[in-house]
């Protein structure tokens, strides 16, 4: 299956449980990856038959930006759910990084996957 994709998409946001994750922004880096049949717009060269990753793009920063998440979990599925219904992939991974979450790592995170139907 073709794939569209957005790497290292960052964003300052609030995100977390503990009390100063709440009130201070941090960074988040976001990987996507969109499966979807891209021959026709190949073919055509119609980004109506693909999917425009700009537009992607901007649409995840702000929703991470104005959902204020507590779980990487939660928002890594409400990000899976609002692009299978959005953009109509066959199937979405959002890959979520805390990178100052816990020290001496570069990152942390969550991987999460959906396929159209589920």
């Amino acid at each position: 299956m073709d794939k569209i994709f957005v790497k290292g998409l960052k964003v300052s946001c609030i995100i977390g449980i503990l009390d100063y994750e709440r009130v201070q922004e941090q960074p988040l880096i976001v990987d996507l990856e969109l499966e979807k049949d891209l021959k026709e717009a190949g073919t055509t060269g119609n980004l109506d038959k693909s999917i425009d990753y700009a537009h992607l793009s901007n649409r995840v920063k702000t929703y991470i930006i104005e959902r204020k998440a507590r779980l990487l979990e939660e928002l890594g599925v409400e990000l899976c759910d609002l692009i299978l219904k959005e953009y109509q992939p066959n199937q979405v991974t959002v890959t979520l990084n805390k990178p100052k979450a816990v020290a001496d790592t570069t990152a942390v995170g969550v991987q999460i996957s959906k396929k159209i139907g589920e």
